[in-house]
């Protein structure tokens, strides 16, 4: 294309626009509101860190009767993204977690014989976060729905008597590519409060995650082991976020 075509096309739709702003204007349109409607939106980033509390269990089928493992850790980056003049949409927060997993089980019902597992696990959660505006300064409640994807690098098991703390063993659990999944993945639901101090803000959060992958392969490619075996977690967290990039 030569040069004096690209003229005339730019001059050409220069025209155009300046024929359609016109019209506008003729309409009653304020010359301010065509300059908003070509107005770039205005987002928030937030970057920070979280860490706490957990405890997770497993759903065996066949049944068998579990208990919650307590003292689980949970923590990691987080990185959040915001349109404040959308302010009942909500944000979408994406997370990179180191975050532990794990269950007691019952070797058979009323048994005081424990067998428990716990492994730990990189988590990437995204979720959508809708909050409720609780100041101008960006005070919020806040939920948070969405999927996570979690990858298990060790692990670690004990057998003991509940009754009379004797240890039967212990160590680490040898994966086995036939019997276990590394991989997993779930749905995430959860509740916050944020307490925004100028750039800062300060968060307290519930998680619950659902698993919907199985820990140990289904009995029909390793026997002995159950049909399903999904695990969850509730964890407990506290965050402290900056906001590295402030709408005007």
């Amino acid at each position: 294309m030569t040069l004096h075509r690209i003229i005339y096309i730019a001059a050409a739709l220069g025209a155009v626009l300046s024929c359609a702003a016109a019209e506008a204007q003729e309409r009653g349109v304020p010359s301010e509101t065509l300059t908003a409607a070509w107005a770039p939106v205005k987002v928030d980033h937030y970057i920070g860190v979280r860490g706490g509390y957990a405890m997770g269990t497993a759903r065996f089928e066949p049944t068998r009767q579990m208990e919650y493992k307590m003292g689980l850790m949970v923590g990691g980056l987080v990185y959040k993204f915001d349109v404040p003049a959308q302010k009942y949409v909500g944000c979408i927060e994406a997370d990179i977690n180191w975050s532990q997993r794990g269950y007691r089980m019952h070797r058979t019902f009323e048994s005081d014989e424990i067998y428990e597992r716990t492994w730990n696990t990189v988590e990437i959660p995204i979720l959508w976060q809708p909050y409720l505006p609780l100041s101008k300064g960006g005070t919020r409640f806040y939920l948070s729905a969405g999927p996570y994807f979690s990858y298990a690098f060790s692990s670690d098991y004990r057998e003991y008597n509940k009754a009379t703390g004797e240890v039967y063993s212990e160590g680490k659990y040898e994966y086995d590519p036939t019997r276990d999944n590394r991989w997993g993945y779930g749905v995430t639901f959860g509740a916050g409060m944020l307490f925004a101090i100028r750039r800062f803000s300060i968060s307290a959060e519930f998680r619950y995650n659902i698993g919907l992958s199985d820990v140990l392969k289904g009995v029909t490619k390793y026997e002995g082991n159950p049909f399903r075996s999904p695990a969850d977690q509730l964890a407990v967290t506290l965050g402290v976020n900056y906001k590295v990039r402030m709408h005007k």
